[in-house]
């Protein structure tokens, strides 16, 4: 066998080296210097925000509607009359990093709730009436969060709705009811 790039021969020879010689350098004229790769990098670590905000008022806070009148309508059936709004006093101050987004939420301790004209109102232990949440007087569902402007408080009131004209609690005149709940701030 014989290889057809002999250097022996003259001319033939002399051709075969510059054949030798492109096919030698084709492979690096060839190459793509443009070629790109990537690499995916996860970072991790822990976040430390040091904001705060705090109720001024702190601790408990009783809402006390005083007298409610429900007028018999009917075969043990009673209406709402008046109009029971109360003010939550809910004013607080934030320090330290607190940019983000500051929320609200008033939760109902027992988890129970009714909806009212589409919103979640807080359930009382009488089953005629419940507390409806309204922000800058506007309803507001009692478990979802809401936003809060850190310049300007919301105004927070307290509303007595009535969920039910059925009177099968039995309630009397003198009865009272009760409710609680939890304003919480967050930054979300």
């Amino acid at each position: 066998m014989t290889s057809p790039l002999s250097l022996t021969g003259g001319k033939n020879g002399l051709k075969s080296m510059i054949v030798l010689s492109a096919l030698a350098l084709s492979p690096l004229a060839l190459a793509d210097k443009g070629d790109q790769y990537s690499l995916n990098i996860n970072i991790s670590g822990t976040l430390v925000a040091n904001g705060s905000c705090t109720f001024n008022q702190g601790g408990t806070l009783n809402v006390d509607f005083g007298p409610v009148t429900l007028k018999s309508v009917g075969n043990n059936t009673v209406q709402l009359e008046g109009n029971y709004q109360r003010p939550l006093t809910s004013d607080f101050t934030c320090s330290g990093d607190t940019a983000g987004l500051l929320q609200m939420r008033f939760t109902s301790t027992s988890g129970s709730y009714q909806t009212y004209n589409g919103t979640q109102v807080l359930k009382t232990n009488k089953g005629i009436i419940a507390i409806q949440l309204l922000v800058n007087g506007a309803a507001q569902s009692m478990g979802q969060w809401f936003n809060v402007d850190q310049a300007n408080a919301p105004s927070l009131q307290a509303q007595l709705v009535q969920i039910s004209t059925s009177n099968s609690s039995n309630v009397a005149s003198g009865d009272t009811f009760s409710a609680s709940g939890t304003l919480t701030m967050a930054f979300n």
